[in-house]
């Protein structure tokens, strides 16, 4: 039951950046208060079976579907009718109980009314008081009077509320369930490529501090991991999703996030959104993952049993503070309804491990068919590789080429062990009114645009408000030299100062239109079959990882 003293090497590597973060402003009451029992009343719940678990997640892994970290325990527990509740000698109350689920990797709790007055002061922490999260004060409150806690690592956890005598009033606190996370994402003793919140299934995820983010800096930074936390039909649950923090048309700082519609258990569920949430070095096993955001409702989803039959977004806002150490750091990413695409990136927490990119090598707008005008299609680089997702990327961003957000990741075959596979992206032309053109609730315009201003493209914006305009540096263009050219048969050969890898080769005419899109595989020189063009003036146009490259090709047969 003691799993505190199994854990000491995860807590070695990770205590100074979790007190770092997040230590409390005061200490809970009881600590080093003499005169005051230290016996509290303990509740032990369910066996929880984690091997089984376990086996049912690896029968669903489908994106389509959010990956599923936790289960919980209804408990009810008040003030009234559980734990020790002492009033002092000075007239305040101290009430403490403690909640063991045997073999948990992490505890936390779901509190469905907090209703505290100022002076009031809510904390968990270990039995060992080495975690000690709060004070959760009534600046804590949601305005849907829910949320859930931060996480204890282990299997044990103290709940304690002090309240003086001279209080405004008197405090309410409903604790709902309790969460056993049962996902061994501490296997970052074992293997030190994972991250505290989860670990991704491969190993071929990109950290987003590798050379290969270095362009996509403020997109990484809108980019946060989702906790959801919901009774279900099937009992309490907790699960992972990726989202983005969007700007609007206003540019008011209202803190939405963009998600997937699927990452939606229920209207009651609860959430948390942890902020740059990523390693400090590329491949490195530390970094930031304890800055979050307690608190959110759903403001707006496509709201469809099946992901395929809308474009599977979601919009949240967050009601929760935005803290003072992450908070300047916050990119409201921009977006384009437009309907059209050009390759950028996808930024993601990949089994809620820590945050990833992905670099695509097309995206292409199926026009026939499910798909059709609700979804890109993305295809990712393998030559070399360059990123995937998987579960719990879900409702994570795709950005164009200037770093402005496309689509939501709603499903796809992409896995690490199956890099060639697609993965579909719901659109942001079709979220914008398409799912339901009369319902608030289920389209993005009234929330992004709320007086209609007709806006296409908009860029994103810095906490500070701040707007970034323009393309990021991943648009260095080159030139490359075609020959022969004019060309009579069509057969050409490319020359230039290519990296070695895949790259998507668009033909256009002279009006502008794409008449031709294929993959290639670059070298310092490679050659090309285009004899299924027409005579005529042609722009090139080559889009590799790192650089694009254009050039222009005459046929003259």
């Amino acid at each position: 039951m003691k799993k505190y003293l199994t854990l000491s090497v995860v807590l070695a590597v990770f205590t100074s950046m979790l007190f770092a973060q997040t230590e409390p402003a005061s200490l809970p009451y009881s600590f080093g208060k003499k005169g005051i029992s230290q016996s509290v009343d303990v509740q032990t719940m369910p066996y929880t079976d984690a091997d089984k678990l376990l086996r049912e997640d690896e029968s669903n892994v489908e994106k389509s579907r959010p990956l599923r970290t936790s289960v919980g325990f209804s408990v009810d527990k008040t003030f009234e009718n559980s734990g020790r509740k002492d009033i002092l000698e000075d007239g305040s109350m101290l009430w403490r109980t403690e909640f063991v689920s045997e073999g948990a990797v992490m505890t936390y709790l779901v509190i469905d009314k907090f209703n505290i007055p100022a002076e009031g002061k809510f904390f968990i922490y270990s039995p060992d008081r080495e975690q000690v999260f709060g004070p959760y004060t009534n600046a804590d409150i949601q305005e849907t009077g829910r949320f859930e806690t931060d996480n204890i690592i282990g299997d044990e956890l103290v709940v304690e509320y002090y309240e003086p005598a001279n209080a405004a009033f008197k405090g309410e606190i409903n604790i709902a369930a309790v969460m056993h996370t049962y996902r061994d994402f501490l296997h970052v003793s074992k293997d030190e490529s994972k991250g505290p919140h989860g670990e991704a299934d491969g190993t071929c995820h990109i950290d987003v501090v590798c050379p290969e983010g270095n362009d996509w800096h403020y997109p990484i930074n809108s980019v946060v991991c989702i906790s959801i936390t919901a009774n279900t039909s099937e009992g309490w649950a907790g699960f992972l999703c990726s989202g983005a923090m969007i700007n609007n048309v206003r540019m008011d700082k209202t803190p939405y996030v963009l998600t997937a519609d699927h990452c939606i258990e229920n209207d009651e569920q609860t959430h948390k959104f942890y902020f740059n949430y990523q390693t400090s070095t590329c491949g490195g096993n530390t970094g930031i993952y304890n800055r979050l955001a307690n608190g959110g409702v759903i403001v707006a989803r496509s709201n469809t049993s099946n992901t395929m039959s809308a474009s599977d977004f979601a919009l949240l806002r967050i009601t929760g503070n935005l803290g003072v150490a992450y908070r300047d750091s916050i990119f409201f990413a921009g977006w384009d309804r437009t309907g059209a695409s050009s390759v950028g990136a996808g930024v993601h927490h990949p089994g809620g491990d820590w945050k990833k990119i992905s670099l695509p090598l097309s995206i292409t707008a199926p026009t026939s068919g499910q798909l059709a005008n609700k979804f890109f299609v993305v295809r990712w680089r393998t030559n070399p590789n360059k990123g995937v997702t998987e579960q719990g990327s879900s409702g994570s961003p795709l950005f164009n080429a200037s770093s402005r957000i496309i689509g939501t990741l709603t499903s796809g075959s992409s896995y690490c062990d199956y890099p060639q596979g697609t993965d579909n992206y719901g659109r942001m032309s079709y979220h914008w009114t398409n799912n339901n053109s009369s319902n608030n609730a289920r389209k993005l315009q009234p929330w992004l645009d709320p007086d209609n201003t007709g806006t296409m493209v908009l860029d994103g914006m810095l906490y500070g408000g701040e707007v970034i305009t323009g393309i990021n540096d991943r648009q260095t263009v080159s030139t490359f030299e075609i020959y022969p050219n004019p060309t009579q048969t069509g057969n050409i050969t490319i020359q230039g100062e290519f990296l070695p890898e895949e790259a998507v080769c668009n033909i256009y005419n002279v009006m502008g239109q794409l008449v031709l899109s294929q993959t290639v595989t670059t070298s310092a020189t490679f050659t090309m079959n285009v004899n299924g063009l027409d005579n005529g003036v042609y722009f090139i146009e080559l889009l590799g990882s790192e650089r694009n490259y254009k050039s222009k090709l005459v046929i003259a047969r």
